[in-house]
């Protein structure tokens, strides 16, 4: 949902929500916000929404039947009976409170949100958003009167970050709905995540370039670097990303055979692929569209420098294979006994 300028926030209830092990309770709100102030509804529409960058989308999943889980079922309900809204907000409200039994989850303010105009496979569609928000800033406060100012202070949650929260799309209802979270806390993301919602990241094209490139790290990490010199696992690493990010589409002996030159490695790398994806019960990883979007946001996850024990570190600006292969060269020298590094260039600066 890159289009945010249709969206418009039509409902909204907040109530709150302590944790359970404590026997803090929940606080009901006796109406729905009023949302007349235009300049309140922008501030809660770019609350709300900002946060929601990243390219996982989720859907709502149960061990035995989708309709057993709850927030599944309140949100089905919602999409379906509009005019029941507020009760269902209650629902959910109750619905948290039993999921925060745990010590080091906070109390805080639960907001349950409904939108229109979101823009999901070009089509727009309606969705409900659940945020909570669990830390308190203080602001200062200035008033002038009497020519005079005076300054005060208050605690209150700050606009520029959501604490938890999930967007619920109304679209593809039969395979769980598509999801999209945030949680600022990984410390506790297991209740959020887990518990209370019961999501499992939807397995797409954003799914599957990730996990392949994540494949390469781990094989850079866990294989090629124990094997090879850290120039090798430079250029294995600049090789992968320069194909993901010049190719439409994945192909397992394709990308194999132009990132590998070693049959020995690349026979090695096919039984690890193989063995990664039994481990995560993985279907149709060799053969897939890429997901740019993944690629731009993965690059910065890749080791692109080789340090030394010299207190020296070689660092290679992108990911361009033709910066290690053919400007830097590795030797010994006998005389020294020590490796080294030979980089060629036409000029300094």
């Amino acid at each position: 949902m890159n289009d945010k300028a249709q969206v418009t926030l039509k409902q909204l209830a907040v109530h709150r929500v302590g944790n359970k092990a404590k026997d803090e309770g929940v606080v009901i709100s006796k109406e729905m916000v009023d949302l007349q102030d235009e300049q309140l509804h922008q501030l809660l529409l770019g609350y709300f929404l900002s946060p929601f960058k990243q390219e996982e989308f989720y859907r709502f999943t149960h061990t035995s039947d989708l309709a057993l889980n709850e927030m599944f079922a309140y949100a089905a309900l919602m999409f379906n009976e509009p005019a029941k809204y507020y009760a269902y907000t209650v629902h959910i409200l109750n619905h948290l409170y039993e999921q925060s039994d745990h010590p080091k989850v906070k109390s805080g303010e639960l907001y349950v949100a409904y939108f229109t105009g979101c823009m999901m496979d070009d089509q727009l569609v309606d969705a409900i958003g659940i945020f909570k928000s669990e830390n308190k800033d203080t602001f200062l406060t200035f008033q002038d009167s009497d020519n005079d100012l005076s300054v005060n202070y208050h605690a209150g949650v700050n606009l520029k970050s959501v604490d938890k929260g999930c967007l619920i799309f109304n679209i593809e209802t039969e395979d769980g709905f598509r999801v999209k979270l945030v949680d600022s806390n990984s410390t506790d993301a297991q209740f959020w995540k887990e518990d209370f919602l019961n999501v499992t990241e939807l397995k797409d094209t954003n799914f599957n370039t990730k996990t392949a490139l994540n494949l390469c790290k781990d094989f850079s990490e866990e294989v090629f670097a124990k094997t090879e010199s850290k120039k090798a696992q430079v250029d294995f690493i600049s090789r992968s990303v320069d194909y993901f990010s010049k190719s439409e589409t994945f192909d397992l002996e394709e990308f194999t055979s132009s990132v590998i030159d070693e049959p020995e490695t690349a026979e090695r790398f096919k039984n690890y692929t193989q063995a990664f994806a039994e481990e995560r019960d993985i279907e149709g990883f060799t053969d897939f569209a890429i997901n740019k979007n993944t690629v731009r946001n993965m690059k910065r996850k890749f080791r692109n420098f080789i340090k030394l024990d010299t207190q020296i570190e070689i660092k290679f600006s992108g990911y361009n294979p033709e910066q290690s292969e053919q400007y830097v060269e590795r030797g010994f020298d006998q005389e020294r006994g020590m490796h080294f590094y030979k980089v060629y260039f036409h000029s300094e600066s």
